[in-house]
């Protein structure tokens, strides 16, 4: 039997893609033998949650049967309580998913590890923010790791949950002769028409380089460049801390931090230098890469929303490979005057937080990033975030909708 404990079930990521996805996997026998608690500080009715969350499909749900509401506060005894309820048996398994702010999930680690609700039939999933620098995050990662292995732990970045992300790696498998030839460029974007959507408190404590390249834009990379020698689990977790380990920032100087015109007063600051639009250069010591441009580029009210790894081949051929919007990966390039028949007949892969789901029950770590991952990440950030966050020397303003930001 798996049982998850969802707290934070009332909040709006659990009602709009955790509870769906549930509900998906659950009419898709893609999971069974499963019961959910969802977790509260106050009185909750799962009823109404879950007709907020499915709407019309509340009704004939299967989740009605298989969840019940849990109310606890910061009082451990209700903790040993509840644990004694749950009579966890060695043949069940208990995901506790933490869909919470930071600081909640390490009081929440704290007292799931005291009461010893840390076994190794536990998981424990993990949403991002992972600590807000270097420092944070060292933090944070330590609390954790007082009471839980890493084996245990999915930490989730769920940009690694979307279908072409997991399919690159195959598809790169597939066309070695393809991608093993050499390249001039990396650019890997996400592009966003919204703008902070009233999120101004959020955003002034973020900005573009930690909301998603330092996590979700890196992982895009790694999954580019590492190398493409095995489909096997662990071959590709340390292919991608490989890869991480190979890249640092290029030039600080090089890198460039926007502003889309009235964020300012949106955020009620004049004198806020927090960026909506970053683009960093890097560079990595990997062989094959070593003269490789490489960029992360993210921006909000930009001119469209896509999500896409962009790799220059040196003799003028381009790839797009589209992450959001999904697109079929593409089925043929030119290098130097010759054209490929690209195998792109991928396994269908779940998407999102169906994907989380699935893979942390059945115990596959490839959607979830590493500890080391997250630290050397912050590492290779933290100079550049020290120096962003000092003065608004060199910040761009730009028109909202704009294709670029230069």
């Amino acid at each position: 039997m798996t049982y998850i404990l969802l707290f934070g079930i009332t909040g709006d990521l659990s009602k709009r893609m955790l509870l769906p996805s549930l509900d998906n996997l659950i009419e898709n026998k893609k999971i069974n033998d499963i019961f959910i608690y969802g977790v509260s500080r106050r009185d909750l009715d799962v009823n109404v949650i879950l007709n907020e969350s499915l709407k019309e499909k509340a009704s004939t749900s299967k989740l009605i049967n298989n969840i019940l509401g849990v109310k606890l506060s910061d009082d451990i005894n209700e903790y040993i309580e509840f644990k004694k309820k749950l009579n966890l048996k060695d043949t069940d398994q208990l995901l506790i998913y933490l869909s919470v702010p930071p600081t909640s999930a390490m009081l929440y680690v704290e007292l799931l590890g005291k009461i010893g609700l840390n076994e190794k039939n536990v998981k424990l999933m993990l949403e991002k923010p992972f600590g807000t620098n270097l420092a944070t995050a060292n933090e944070f990662l330590n609390v954790v790791n007082k009471y839980f292995n890493e084996r245990q732990v999915y930490k989730i970045d769920h940009y690694l949950a979307k279908a072409n992300a997991q399919a690159i790696t195959q598809f790169k498998f597939n066309n070695k002769a393809v991608f093993n030839s050499p390249i001039d460029k990396i650019e890997i974007v996400a592009y966003e028409t919204i703008d902070i959507q009233g999120r101004g408190v959020f955003y002034e404590q973020t900005g573009a380089l930690r909301d998603f390249i330092q996590g979700h834009l890196m992982e895009l990379l790694l999954l580019t460049i590492m190398e493409n020698n095995s489909l096997n689990e662990a071959d590709i977790i340390r292919n991608r801390i490989k890869a991480i380990n190979s890249l640092t920032i290029s030039n600080i100087g090089d890198c460039i931090r926007g502003q889309y015109d009235g964020y300012k007063c949106e955020v009620n600051n004049n004198s806020s230098s927090v960026e909506t639009f970053a683009n960093i250069s890097l560079v990595s010591n990997l062989k094959e890469f070593s003269i490789t441009k490489i960029n992360l580029i993210t921006g909000k009210s930009m001119d469209k929303k896509e999500t896409s790894i962009n790799i220059y081949f040196k003799h003028g051929s381009m790839m797009k490979i589209m992450v959001t919007p999904f697109e079929p990966l593409p089925n043929k390039i030119t290098i130097n005057s010759k054209i490929f028949n690209l195998k792109n007949d991928i396994t269908q892969y779940l998407d999102g937080y169906k994907c989380v789901f699935y893979a942390a029950i059945n115990s596959n770590k490839l959607p979830f990033v590493t500890n080391n991952e997250i630290i050397t990440s912050w590492t290779i950030f933290n100079d550049l975030i020290n120096q962003w966050s000092k003065n608004g020397d060199n910040l761009k303003i730009y028109t909202k909708g704009s294709k670029n930001v230069q």
